[in-house]
């Protein structure tokens, strides 16, 4: 399995707190994911080139043979607005199981409470029905796609809590993935103890000279 990472690249976007922006921070979070899924997990996957424009990135994926096209993004719209929402192609139902499952990911990790009426959002009804890019282009292409909003960089505390925890929020990000595709994990290769020396046990060779 292929999965193409796609992180914001609204550097436009500024988060209300800490004088850092969207692109700055998905992309943080989106070199964690991979970091995690190349170490950890039996699948390729593949960034997106940075300040790539979304209808190039869709082309880009497809000519890596992707499966999965992933985009990353934090929301605005509230100061006082909260919780992870995820957009997915009605036309793929494994695309709404993801979106899903990166909601329940990210707000399980999240200590704000959410305060969405809706988190998991059909991704082409926006646009007068033309759809997200990031999940119309996809999903033509025969990739599944989802566009998540990590949480909202207009509200201070879920501004301040994804620049803290990127480690946790790329985690829900992976298990999400994990979850909905089911990666197998790579084996690890534990270390063996040589023959016939019990564990703990540190021998030196000493050397008398005549």
């Amino acid at each position: 399995m292929k999965i193409y990472l796609s992180p914001s690249n609204q550097s436009l976007n500024r988060y209300c707190v800490s004088n850092t922006n969207e692109k700055v921070q998905m992309e943080a979070v989106a070199q964690k994911i991979k970091t995690i899924l190349d170490s950890e997990y039996k699948c390729q996957t593949i960034m997106a080139t940075l300040n790539s424009d979304i209808n190039t990135r869709a082309i880009e994926a497809k000519s890596n043979g992707c499966d999965v096209y992933l985009a990353i993004h934090s929301n605005a719209g509230s100061p006082t607005a909260s919780g992870a929402i995820a957009m997915y192609h009605p036309s793929n139902a494994l695309s709404k199981t993801f979106a899903t499952n990166i909601v329940s990911q990210l707000n399980a990790v999240c200590p704000i409470k959410s305060n969405r009426s809706s988190h998991v959002i059909n991704g082409m009804v926006a646009f007068n029905g033309q759809g997200y890019g990031e999940i119309r282009m996809p999903t033509q292409n025969g990739m599944v796609s989802c566009l998540a909003e990590t949480d909202f960089h207009d509200n201070p505390n879920t501004a301040q809590w994804i620049i803290n925890n990127k480690d946790a929020i790329a985690r829900a990000y992976v298990n999400a993935i994990v979850k909905t595709f089911g990666v197998a994990k790579k084996q690890v290769v534990p270390t063996q103890q040589p023959a016939n020396i019990p564990a703990g046990k540190i021998y030196r060779v000493s050397q008398e000279i005549w």
